[in-house]
């Protein structure tokens, strides 16, 4: 079997494919990113402004006199700072499941390790999941009086509608909304008399992702979530998994480019831009393994108040 290094190198050929695999295939870092978009920066500490949507809104006499100055602006908000605290996580490949994918077959080897990458990123992504909603849930409060969309007496689209109203309100702009809530809430929706009237669904007939979009009150991006995640540990005897979303419904308004003075509620600085900053690959001979191994940072941070809201669902 040919020689490895037991320092630790990075791994081009994997490091492409673990940012690719975040970036455009994992649901759990989709979801994440809707709550709390990746703010990439230079450090792993720095300075933020609080969104105030005093300095879009005000109105401002710019008229100036002949030979007079111009109206300066300023820029009103408060700073918070964030600190990237580090994280890191790593996968073994025992040299005997090399031996049976095939020693000497460079492209058995190649797919075994993208095997073991995808089952890293796909429990890396899970966990980052969970922290991004976790940490939103902590910092919202849902709306008051709001929510019972299982009532047929309630029209869920109207009280939707209501807050998509008033985030728009708040942003300035009916652009870039997202609307993202659980599978068992969309059973909800989908289920109540009123919904079905007001878009005219009969018996029989399911109410599409695309009928609910077209009764909202203006475009949004609608993610039905179906991440899940489980405390149980390998050999206990049953297996208890939930939706990371639970029984909520957010409206959020976020930037598809988030920067550290845009008005996305909720961000998450790193200074990498798919939380995969490289992967690196070195010999353990005490385990008979080369060993896989990841590092990104993070620090999650409310950075505005009035655009984003939650929905606590029954």
């Amino acid at each position: 079997m040919p020689s490895r290094n037991s320092t630790a190198t990075i791994n081009v050929p994997l490091t492409t494919y673990a940012q690719g695999i975040m970036q455009d295939r994992l649901a759990a870092y989709r979801l994440a990113q809707l709550l709390c978009p990746i703010v990439q920066v230079t450090g792993a500490s720095g300075p933020f402004k609080i969104f105030d949507d005093r300095n879009d809104f005000l109105v401002e006499d710019m008229k100036r006199p002949l030979g007079g100055p111009r109206r300066r602006l300023g820029f009103d908000a408060t700073d918070g700072s964030y600190a990237c605290q580090p994280f890191g996580v790593e996968i073994p490949v025992d040299d005997f499941e090399i031996d049976m994918a095939g020693n000497q077959n460079p492209v058995a080897s190649n797919l075994l390790a993208q095997g073991k990458m995808r089952s890293m990123l796909s429990r890396k992504a899970t966990g980052y999941a969970k922290r991004c909603t976790d940490f939103v849930f902590a910092n919202l409060t849902p709306v008051a009086d709001r929510g019972e969309f299982s009532n047929n007496d309630i029209d869920p689209i109207d009280q939707i509608d209501e807050q998509l109203e008033i985030i728009a309100g708040t942003a300035g702009t009916t652009e870039n909304m997202n609307v993202v809530m659980s599978l068992s809430v969309w059973r909800k929706i989908r289920g109540n008399a009123k919904v079905k009237a007001r878009l005219g669904i009969k018996d029989g007939i399911s109410l599409s992702k695309e009928r609910f979009l077209e009764g909202l009150l203006y475009p949004v991006n609608l993610e039905m979530s179906a991440v899940s995640a489980t405390a149980t540990k390998r050999g206990q005897a049953s297996v208890s998994k939930s939706f990371i979303m639970g029984s909520y419904l957010l409206i959020t308004h976020t930037l598809p480019n988030p920067t550290p003075v845009d008005p996305s509620p909720f961000k998450c600085f790193t200074t990498s831009s798919t939380l995969v900053d490289s992967v690196k690959t070195y010999r353990e001979e005490q385990s008979n393994s080369d060993v896989h191994s990841m590092d990104w940072s993070e620090d999650l941070k409310k950075t505005g108040d009035g655009c984003a809201i939650a929905f606590a669902v029954t």
